[in-house]
């Protein structure tokens, strides 16, 4: 009984913290042009309250050399829903862009216009900003000496879509002294979320089977011919395989997977769905 109430509560907790919509996400990047070429940094949104900011962690990909993994880890502070966060490589200029002191500072968010942007939730990736693997100069995600901020009612996603995001353009920062005077200044804390935004578990017919899954092989399946994200975690939350497809189905191969009970994410569009998943 004991050890039944135990992994209950277990996956309770995994299915709360691994959801693709989390508690947090990116919403803003800025390189600004002060001395130095600063301020740089993040926005991020609380999307629900968090009682413990440091199972949160941010990193940078410069130059499309791949993640250099988690470089900044949040303290044990607490956040509200509806709230923003700025990380910046520091204070002073800071203040002087945007008229007001960042939440912390870390020497990690010395990011230009063409690096790409991690965050992690207990090391692994739940949201990001460019392409990790790729040198963002010239690239539609480009902002250099600018900003770049996610449109309101976007969701964070590990798969990067440029389309959700809005650009300044290059180089509108050279020669400003404040956002406030640049054309297009950083639209600071503007960002939106509607509750609805994300439906948990109404993905149209969603269906996977087997389930024990005996072969090593599982078949997702929905009504809808959408493109759909696929993350498998342990109950301990390390992600063990992410892929995605387009269609009604798709049967994945899970040679790679020990036996033991995982919890399966689906996001289609805007919906979510989960799922426990014994593999024998």
């Amino acid at each position: 009984m004991k050890k039944n109430y135990f992994f209950t509560l277990l996956l309770t907790f995994c299915f709360s913290v691994l959801s693709f919509g989390q508690d947090l996400m990116i919403t803003g990047a800025y390189d600004a042009g002060l001395t130095g070429g600063t301020p740089k940094g993040v926005e991020l949104y609380v999307i629900n309250d968090i009682a413990d900011l440091s199972i949160y962690g941010i990193g940078s990909a410069n130059n499309g050399g791949g993640t250099d993994g988690v470089e900044f880890t949040f303290p044990n502070d607490a956040a509200t829903a509806g709230s923003f966060i700025y990380i910046a490589t520091e204070v002073d200029n800071f203040n002087i862009f945007f008229g007001f002191a960042p939440n912390y500072t870390s020497g990690s968010m010395g990011i230009n216009g063409d690096d790409a942007i991690e965050l992690f939730l207990n090391d692994v990736v739940v949201d990001v900003f460019g392409d990790i693997n790729t040198d963002g100069s010239g690239e539609s995600w480009d902002f250099l000496d600018g900003w770049a901020y996610r449109a309101s009612n976007k969701m964070p996603s590990t798969t990067f879509t440029s389309t959700d995001w809005t650009y300044s353009g290059i180089n509108i920062f050279d020669g400003i002294a404040t956002n406030a005077a640049a054309t297009p200044a950083f639209p600071v804390g503007s960002f939106t979320q509607s509750t609805a935004s994300v439906k948990e578990n109404l993905i149209e017919g969603f269906k996977t089977y087997p389930n024990p899954i005996t072969n090593k092989e599982v078949t997702i399946s929905s009504n809808n011919n959408n493109a759909k994200e696929v993350a498998i975690f342990s109950v301990l939350g390390k992600q063990v395989l992410k892929t995605s497809f387009i269609g009604v189905k798709s049967t994945l191969n899970l040679s790679s997977i020990n036996s033991g009970v995982y919890i399966l994410r689906v996001k289609e569009n805007d919906k979510i769905a989960t799922k426990k998943l014994v593999i024998k």
